[in-house]
């Protein structure tokens, strides 16, 4: 900025991404503000940009404007376009994009197949996921990953499960978010012996995959919601590495669900230890007191946040209008 080289196109590119991977939006702005030469590649950087940082619908909205720009797209900007449908699941978005990319013939790009498999599954609609998927000649580890995943969250357990297996006959080996996906599909759909063989072959992989602290919570997870919270905290007492966050929120979620109080407490005081101010712990308990009549320890809970000044962030969705 001192030598006035923000403006050159190429320098601001490379802040561009600079910024964005390094999470800084405050700074990628500013810089998104000094480009003077609105071609591919800037377009590009500010849209992958963008993604990067989680501000969707200023993905799609710099999508539109490269459009009417007539600017010729690419594997880049689509790949990018699709991640933003699927974390804002905006499904129109996303078929209008899918109609774009057989138009311009990149249909048959893995990279942008898995985007449509990803994208398809997060927006629920697993159906057209699997027809892409169908429709890729080798699928890799990233393919499987996203129709699993979104069977997994979308209820499908059983369908999840099967293409684990199915994965498993292929010649493309599973990796951490395979198994992540496939615990929490046994989770969602109560096969609590089948999860847990899973995280056993994890560490039956020898170096190739360890088992990190998503997968431990995933366990906790698949335990506690068949309301095993015994074995659930033996578990977490027994786990090779140190339990994080995630793995004492899904004993203290259990815990609520299956009302019992002793362990709630003792999975807050775990988590208050690593963060004290988190708010989801103190509502977590609250509502585990407050289920149990104990209406003065929930109280308790609450007013301590006042006086720590802790503060739930607020929820927020949107609806598809058809008067819009």
């Amino acid at each position: 900025m001192k030598e006035g080289l923000d403006f050159d196109p190429y320098i601001a590119v490379s802040l561009l991404t600079m910024y964005s991977k390094c999470g800084s939006s405050e700074d990628f702005i500013k810089v998104c503000s000094n480009v003077m030469e609105w071609d591919q590649v800037s377009f590009n950087s500010i849209i992958s940009g963008f993604s990067h940082l989680g501000s969707c619908w200023e993905v799609l909205q710099k999508f539109s404007d490269m459009r009417r720009a007539c600017l010729d797209m690419d594997v880049f900007t689509l790949a990018s376009v699709l991640r933003a449908v699927g974390i804002t699941t905006a499904l129109q978005e996303g078929r209008q994009t899918h109609a774009l990319i057989l138009k311009i013939g990149l249909v048959f790009n893995l990279c942008i197949q898995n985007g449509l498999v990803s994208m398809y599954a997060k927006c629920g609609e697993i159906n057209d996921s699997k027809n892409v998927f169908l429709s890729i000649v080798y699928p890799d580890f990233v393919s499987w990953n996203s129709l699993i995943s979104g069977c997994a969250q979308h209820g499908d357990g059983n369908e999840a499960i099967e293409l684990f297996e199915k994965m498993m006959e292929s010649t493309v080996e599973p990796d951490h978010t395979t198994y992540l996906a496939v615990i929490s599909a046994c989770s969602r759909a109560g096969h609590v012996e089948r999860g847990l063989q899973f995280f056993h072959q994890i560490k039956g992989r020898g170096s190739q995959i360890s088992a990190v602290t998503e997968h431990y919570a995933s366990v906790v997870d698949l335990l506690g919601r068949a309301g095993h919270l015994d074995d659930a905290e033996s578990f977490v007492k027994s786990m090779l590495v140190k339990p994080g966050v995630s793995v004492y929120r899904a004993l203290l979620s259990a815990c609520q669900v299956h009302g019992n109080v002793g362990m709630a407490k003792r999975a807050a005081k775990s988590l208050f230890e690593l963060c004290p101010n988190d708010s989801g712990t103190h509502i977590l308990l609250s509502n585990v007191f407050a289920a149990d009549g104990s209406w003065q320890h929930a109280h308790l809970i609450r007013k301590e946040m006042m006086h720590k000044r802790v503060r739930k962030e607020p929820g927020w969705s949107w609806i598809d209008s058809p008067f819009a």
